[in-house]
């Protein structure tokens, strides 16, 4: 990279699965001061176009393998006519790989001198889906990010060398990269890493490296629990188990303590906060089942529509302030605006904190659909769905799941004299660059859609019509 023109400052994107050399490219960024983005390899190319274009992204590493639709050749397509990356590298795909440029003896031909950064620049920026039809780049400092693996790593969890970290969530993601990748960095421990999820897989890979903690959404758990009980592995050097994303059912922290001896504990956050309020090891399970208190540091609050804080009890939309609240938007100074309140962040969430200080997540004033802990806006698939010549009208909302917390529900109502199925409108989505994780998993086919006086559709109501279809 510093031999193509990448210096202090500058972007370089990764598209990589859960694979070592991703520890490597991660290393040489800070080496030469650069800043990290970090992109899921399911990421399709119109995303990956938006992203490169707006991080102004110097350089990229992506997964290369067989397959015509690899990361790499995904890059390729994205970045035809952007003239700022200097240099587009495949991993792992045998031609002019990462594992040759490793072989050659770059400390001789590229000497480098030491890069000081100043706490307050940028450290990464990651794109994140929420509201908005296309993802958001969400700036972090050195600073913020440093601030929140202290506070939650040594003051909430302790961990020590005797540890080791097992990260299943991909380390392309703000949490996986956080969670494990940094996690392992800054407590000095091991960090095993797993790229295609499989529990049983998971299970032999905990007992074989003997690791004592991990951050995974509650499918994952729900997964572990279940290989576990077919005698896959045992777990049993398992302390902590963090979760967030989704609500974690009381029962599961039963369950994780009755087979792994370890403590299954909330997180709560975001991308532009990493973790905000987090439940403790050794707290009772009436506090475990909560969202947690908030960081050492750190400062929670809810607030009425006009911003005043509300007392313990009610219910209103959380906001946070404090060290690890990100810069904030990439090159969108509006949307960042919109984000605060003075300078309180808004979640976008509801809640309500106990007469513990505990935070309870209640509900979601976003309008995404959390899939296995994965944001969905629901916007973009709309604005796709509304495009196909047999739909007349369309929404997306979220319809619960025991696994994954919540699916995608298309409502359609078709063009007269149609018809639509499911099968045909994900085709239809797929071949207009939607990620495949992002797919309507269920159909409702409406005549007409219940409306607002302003002519808005009345999603409460949708959820309401299709929660009550269920239980007929």
């Amino acid at each position: 990279m510093h031999g193509r023109g990448v210096r202090r400052g500058d972007v370089v994107t990764l598209v990589l699965p859960n694979w070592r050399e991703f520890f490597v490219v991660h290393s040489a960024i800070g080496l030469i001061g650069g800043v990290v983005n970090p992109l899921l390899p399911k990421v399709g190319t119109p995303e990956i176009a938006h992203i490169l274009r707006t991080a102004e992204s110097r350089f990229v590493f992506a997964a290369a393998d067989l397959r015509e639709n690899s990361p790499w050749h995904r890059v390729i397509a994205a970045a035809e006519g952007l003239d700022s990356i200097l240099g587009i590298v495949p991993v792992r795909s045998g031609t002019n790989s990462l594992a040759d440029i490793l072989e050659e003896p770059w400390e001789q031909r590229f000497p480098l001198d030491p890069v000081v950064v100043d706490a307050r620049e940028r450290d990464t920026v990651t794109f994140t889906s929420g509201t908005e039809s296309l993802p958001k780049g969400v700036v972090h400092s050195h600073q913020t990010t440093m601030f929140v693996l202290r506070a939650y790593l040594d003051k909430v969890l302790g961990l020590n060398g005797s540890d080791s970290v097992f990260m299943p969530s991909p380390i392309c993601h703000a949490s996986g990269m956080a969670w494990g990748l940094r996690a392992a960095i800054h407590a000095g421990v091991p960090l095993i890493l797993q790229d295609k999820w499989n529990p049983d897989t998971a299970l032999r890979l905990i007992d074989e490296h003997r690791c004592t903690y991990t951050l995974a959404a509650t499918p994952f758990i729900i997964d572990m629990l279940g290989a576990k009980a077919r005698g896959a592995g045992s777990g049993e050097t398992l302390r902590y188990v963090a979760s967030g994303g989704a609500a974690i059912p009381r029962h599961l922290v039963a369950e994780v303590r009755e087979n792994f001896s370890a403590e299954l504990m909330a997180v709560f956050g975001a991308s532009e906060t990493y973790v905000t309020t987090a439940t403790r090891p050794g707290a009772p399970d009436d506090i475990l089942a909560t969202d947690g208190e908030p960081l050492p540091g750190v400062q929670v609050a809810i607030v009425d529509e006009s911003g005043r804080e509300l007392p313990r009890g009610e219910e209103g939309e959380i906001v946070t302030r404090g060290p690890q609240v990100f810069l904030g938007y990439l090159g969108d100074p509006d949307l960042t605006h919109r984000a605060f309140r003075g300078d309180w962040y808004r979640f976008g969430d509801l809640g309500r904190i106990d007469e513990n200080g505990m935070l309870h997540v209640t509900g979601r004033i976003k309008d995404i659909v959390i899939r296995g802990g994965e944001n969905i806006s629901v916007r973009e698939v709309e604005e796709l769905l509304i495009n196909h010549p047999n739909v007349a009208s369309a929404a997306v909302v979220g319809y619960p799941d025991p696994r994954l917390g919540e699916r995608c529900c298309a409502v359609v109502v078709p063009t007269a004299g149609t018809e639509v199925d499911l099968q045909e409108l994900n085709s239809y989505l797929v071949g207009r660059g939607l990620a495949k994780y992002k797919l309507p998993e269920r159909l409702e086919v409406f005549d007409e859609m219940p409306m607002t006086a302003t002519g808005k559709i009345r999603k409460a109501d949708l959820r309401r019509q299709i929660a009550g279809s269920d239980d007929e």
